[in-house]
C-alpha cells in the first residue's frame, strides 16, 4: 500500500480481485479397497499396541489376524484375483478379521478406545469398510460396491485426500489450491480436498482481499458463482466477470438462452412469442394449449408444456450471458489471465505434488509459496519505481 501511494502505479482503495484454483496432487499413496482396509487395520493395530504397551505380534496372535501376518494383505490372502468366487470368499475372510480386531480392541482397551489416536484409527477403519463394501442382495455375502462412494477416503497415509477432476476425462488425487489476487499480489489462499467445490472457500478468499481495500470488480471462474458471498457482492454493486454455466442442447431442443427473461416484468417470452408469468416458485409455465398448437414444439420440449426455472442469481447470469456476446465483455473475461499467471508461479515454487499430508499443512506451504511469489512482484515494482 505504501508502494502504491509513493509510485502512483496502482491503486488500493478500489480493488479488482480475481480468484482461481489449480490441482495439487496428494503426498499419500492412493490404494484400492483391499489395501485400504488392510492399512487401516494396521493403523488400529499400531495404535492399540501403543495404548496397551503390548507387542503387535501378540495382538495378531490373540485376535487371529492372519491377513496382517504377511508382507501385504493381498499376499496373505493369496488367491487367484481373476476368480470372482475366490475374491468374494477372500473379502468375507478379510471383513471377518476386521470384526475380530474391533471386538478384541473393545474388550481389551475399553478406556483407550475413547481417546485418540486409537479412537481415530477405529473410525477410519470402519469408514473405509462401510464406504467400499456392501451385502450382496442374493445371498448377503459381502461384495465390493460398484462405483465410487461420495467423499470416499482414497489414502490411509493422508485421509483428507480426495478424487478430483481437471475435466470430465482427467482425474487427479489430492487437493485444490486456491488464491485471490489484486494488482498482481496474492492476498488470500486456501487448500481444500479435491472433491470440494470452488465456492466453498470463496468467502475466506474474498475476506482476505477485503482486508486490503474495497472490491470493485471480481473476476472468477464459473465454479465460484454459487457462493453466497459472490451473490452478496453483486447485490452491493460489485461488477462480476465470469462465464455463465453452459446450456447444453438436449436432443437439439431450445435452451434457456433461447427465451427472453424479463425479471422486471416477471415474465418469460418463448421463441414463438408466447408469454409465461414467473411464479413465486421461481418457475414459469407456458400454457399447455399454446404448446400443443405451437409449430416449434418439436424443437422445444418433449413434455406437454415447457417450463423455465429462474435461478436465484438470474439477474447476474443474464448480465454474464449478455457480456459474453460483446467484444468488450470478452475482453474483460480475458483479464482473468492475471490470476492464472500467479498460479503458474505458485506451481513453479510449490510444485505440482504436495510436500505434506493434510489440508492445513499444505495451506501453510501454499502461503510460503505465495509470499515468495509476492516478493518477485514487489521486486519488479520497486525496480520500476
Amino acid at each position: 500500500m505504501e508502494l502504491a501511494k509513493r509510485t502512483g502505479k496502482f491503486g488500493w482503495k478500489k480493488l479488482r480481485v480475481a480468484l482461481d484454483s489449480s490441482p495439487l496432487e496428494g503426498a499419500g499413496r492412493v490404494e484400492d479397497t483391499w489395501n485400504l482396509i488392510g492399512r487401516a487395520m494396521s493403523k488400529v493395530l499400531h495404535a492399540v499396541s501403543l495404548a496397551l504397551e503390548v507387542e503387535e505380534s501378540e495382538v495378531i496372535r490373540e485376535a487371529k489376524l492372519t491377513v496382517l501376518e504377511g508382507q501385504s494383505v493381498k499376499a496373505a490372502l493369496d488367491i487367484d484375483w481373476d476368480d470372482e468366487d475366490a475374491q468374494r470368499s477372500a473379502l468375507k475372510r478379510l471383513l471377518d478379521e476386521v470384526s475380530r480386531l474391533e471386538d478384541w480392541v473393545a474388550q481389551r482397551a475399553k478406556k483407550e478406545v475413547a481417546e485418540p489416536p486409537l479412537k481415530d484409527a477405529l473410525a477410519l477403519l470402519r469408514r473405509v469398510v462401510d464406504q467400499d463394501t456392501e451385502p450382496d442382495p442374493p445371498d448377503g455375502r459381502p461384495r465390493i460396491k460398484e462405483g465410487v462412494a461420495p467423499d470416499r477416503v482414497i489414502s490411509i497415509g493422508d485421509p483428507e485426500m480426495r478424487h478430483g477432476r481437471k475435466s470430465k476425462t482427467k482425474r487427479f488425487d489430492g487437493y485444490k489450491r486456491h488464491v485471490s489476487i489484486a494488482n498482481g499480489l496474492i492476498l488470500g489462499t486456501a487448500v481444500e480436498p479435491a472433491n470440494v467445490s470452488e465456492y466453498v472457500p470463496t468467502p475466506r478468499l474474498l475476506s482476505a482481499a477485503q482486508r486490503h481495500g474495497k472490491i470493485e470488480v471480481l473476476d472468477i471462474d464459473r465454479g465460484y458463482l454459487p457462493s453466497p458471498a459472490v451473490e452478496q457482492l453483486h447485490r452491493e454493486g460489485v461488477t462480476v466477470h465470469s462465464r455463465a454455466w453452459r446450456m447444453n442442447r438436449y436432443l437439439g431442443l431450445f435452451t434457456k438462452e433461447d427465451f427472453q427473461i424479463d425479471l422486471r416484468r416477471q415474465r418469460v417470452v418463448c421463441p414463438a412469442g408466447k408469454i409465461a408469468r414467473i411464479l413465486a416458485s421461481s418457475i414459469a409455465w407456458f400454457s399447455a394449449d399454446d404448446c400443443a398448437r405451437c409449430l416449434a414444439k418439436p424443437r422445444c420440449t418433449t413434455a406437454e408444456r415447457r417450463s423455465i426455472y429462474i435461478h436465484r442469481q438470474e439477474d447476474l447470469l443474464l448480465q454474464l450471458r449478455r457480456r459474453r456476446h460483446t467484444p468488450v465483455g470478452r475482453a474483460e473475461l480475458r483479464k482473468r489471465v492475471a490470476v492464472e499467471h500467479r498460479l503458474a508461479r505458485i506451481g513453479a515454487i510449490q510444485g505440482r505434488r504436495a510436500r505434506y499430508r493434510g489440508a492445513r499443512k499444505n495451506e501453510l506451504d501454499l502461503n510460503r509459496a505465495a509470499a515468495l511469489a509476492n516478493l518477485h512482484v514487489l521486486a519488479g515494482l520497486r525496480t520500476a519505481a
